[in-house]
């Protein structure tokens, strides 16, 4: 129930917007969009598309996200039993359910859910085969890695890293048919893999297309600032970027924790191969090609990391420590009960607010916004998923005028009001100044949109002095 709750609270952000209008149009506009994106595999994408046929609310898109997300909590809760025993996997399944980070990413109409979902089935799936190998398991094990392969780039590789610490570690177990299983399936994984590339040839061409293109900004830092953030990211916060504090101290520590016993215990050191693998993966890509910057990118190795404290909590009660073991617990579900309580109430955005006031207004009356960023979240609520697939021609033009005030000059008709929206990146300074004399409204949940009324009695004046 946490991941239903206010579900419908919020509006989407520029990414959950951009989703919604790709998935619009007919399927030629489908394509073409995802392959111009190529940003994420179009697993997502199909379901979101489908699911379209209903009319769907903000919140329906997001349903699918929700179910995922549960889906995690329950495969993963699945694959820690089996390595570490009942009471570590139901802690990892109470400590992932009000996971902040996790609650986030399951109500966000994007495709880090599935992903995450069909990463953790893959691991799953290699855990049952290597236990009691069969056709259908092999089968099942196949279709979860090619999910994976077209949910989440991210997911996808570090599937591959997580999958061969388990092998690599089965290789070596006590149970001589696990052991054999796992060495046989490592053997023949080359050929497990190319069929997989086969499957994927498809959208291989989209892959490379992406890996060719120019960077859009340089790789972020390496230092303390950041994994200071990353750890209260996957910690208590709420957002991205929140400081590093004493309560992600204290989580950091437990985590370490059970870090150190995984390290120490057999069947459980593919947790650290996939955790502290798929990061430093995650993070070389970010060097080798640098894309906008966001902590949700390690979310394929971090997803792991509430197990980690959920095997080091079970030690303490395997040890008889059942008092300290519940005090663990308890506090860090009542920091994630905090940093709960700050994502539902502002954790996000809302532009509903602002286009039902500019929907108000005479069409006659032109909306300008600063910037793209700010167009298509105006467009996505004021025109409809369906206004780029329709290039733009619904009920009302949405005009971006790319911080450039001299485009006001031809599209701003004299004696009419026209409307300004200032809000998201890049911010234009000489705009902003030369708006200083229109009365404004400001709409904080639309990322603090300052909307300015342009009133005709100032257009010359204005427009002469620019």
């Amino acid at each position: 129930m946490v991941r239903l709750y206010r579900l419908d609270h919020f509006s989407y952000g520029l990414d959950e917007i951009l989703q919604g209008f790709w998935i619009q149009g007919d399927w030629a506009f489908f394509w073409n969009s995802l392959r111009f994106d190529a940003v994420h595999p179009p697993l997502d994408y199909l379901i979101g598309r489908f699911l379209e046929a209903l009319a769907p609310e903000d919140w329906v898109r997001k349903l699918p996200a929700a179910i995922f997300g549960v889906g995690t909590i329950a495969v993963l809760g699945a694959l820690v039993s089996r390595r570490a025993g009942r009471t570590a996997g139901l802690v990892t399944i109470l400590l992932l359910t009000f996971a902040p980070f996790h609650v986030r990413y399951s109500q966000e109409f994007r495709p880090y859910s599935l992903g995450l979902f069909t990463m953790s089935l893959a691991v799953l799936g290699l855990d049952l085969f290597l236990a009691s190998p069969g056709v259908l398991r092999l089968a099942a094990l196949f279709t979860a890695c090619l999910a994976t392969l077209y949910s989440l780039y991210l997911a996808a590789v570090t599937l591959a890293i997580a999958a061969l610490g388990l092998l690599v570690e089965d290789c070596f177990a006590p149970d001589p048919a696990r052991r054999r299983a796992a060495r046989r399936f490592l053997a023949w994984s080359p050929i497990f893999s190319a069929a997989l590339l086969a499957a994927y040839l498809p959208w291989w061409p989209v892959v490379l297309e992406a890996a060719r293109r120019a960077a859009p900004v340089d790789a972020e830092a390496i230092n303390w600032k950041r994994l200071g953030q990353t750890m209260s990211f996957f910690a208590f916060a709420h957002d991205d970027g929140d400081p590093f504090e004493m309560a992600s101290a204290c989580w950091t520590a437990a985590l370490v924790a059970g870090a150190a016993i995984a390290l120490t215990t057999k069947r459980l050191r593919f947790l650290l191969i996939w955790s502290i693998g798929g990061l430093a993966v995650i993070e070389a890509l970010g060097h080798i090609h640098p894309h906008w910057y966001g902590t949700r990118r390690f979310l394929p190795a971090g997803i792991v990391w509430p197990a980690l404290i959920a095997i080091a909590a079970s030690r303490l009660v395997a040890a008889n420590r059942r008092v300290l073991a519940g005090m663990i617990v308890a506090a860090v579900l009542l920091f994630d009960g905090r940093g709960l309580k700050l994502y539902f109430r502002e954790g996000r955005a809302d532009w509903r607010p602002l286009a039902r006031f500019l929907r108000q207004l005479p069409k006659a009356e032109r909306i300008f916004t600063e910037n793209q960023y700010a167009q298509l979240c105006v467009a996505f609520y004021l025109e409809g998923p369906e206004w780029l697939a329709a290039r733009s021609r619904l009920g009302r033009d949405v005009w971006n005028l790319e911080g450039q005030i001299v485009r006001l000059t031809w599209s701003w008709k004299p004696n009419t009001t026209a409307w300004l929206v200032l809000a998201g990146q890049p911010e234009s300074e000489p705009l902003r100044r030369w708006a200083l004399p229109f009365p404004s409204t400001v709409f904080p949940t639309a990322e603090g949109a300052d909307l300015r009324r342009l009133d005709p009695a100032l257009r010359d004046v204005t427009l002469s002095g620019r």
